[in-house]
């Protein structure tokens, strides 16, 4: 096995997100692999926002907007708290194929990610992201359950 050096953990603040990241910082304890939390702003927020309307869905977007940088930031500070640097990426799309994307063009040794998230669909799913990353990644995807 070739050295570990980047791990990509999917974080959308959700409890699952959280164990992920969470074993994401004790891996990269491990091996000193950099961490990146990694959120895709979903297609289906763009519909919630429009269901707004006029001035106020640019609003509602620009509230999704600073709520995915808090997002970024809190990753971070739970990494700091741990002695870990963690970079943050908020990508927009399809949330398996952008983090498979980021993932083949950053290197990306790992990916962590927790059995559901905060999708729409959340609960009814091993969220069908969590399936597409294990069945069509080009590297190992670690599944943290709860």
């Amino acid at each position: 096995m070739s050295r570990m050096r980047k791990i990509l953990v999917a974080y959308d603040g959700s409890p699952h997100s959280k164990e992920a990241l969470n074993w994401a910082i004790d891996l990269s304890l491990l091996t000193q692999a950099k961490i990146v939390a990694v959120k895709v702003f979903e297609g289906n927020q763009l519909f919630m926002a429009a269901e707004t309307g006029g001035t106020r869905f640019l609003e509602a977007l620009e509230e999704m907007r600073r709520e995915d940088a808090r997002l970024m930031e809190e990753a971070a500070t739970i990494g700091a708290s741990r002695g870990v640097a963690v970079t943050g990426e908020v990508l927009q799309g399809n949330v398996a194929a952008e983090i498979i994307a980021f993932a083949t063009k950053n290197n990306i040794d790992l990916i962590v990610t927790g059995t559901k998230g905060h999708g729409a669909l959340a609960e009814l799913l091993m969220g069908s992201v969590t399936r597409n990353l294990i069945s069509l990644a080009h590297v190992p995807v670690l599944v943290v359950k709860d």
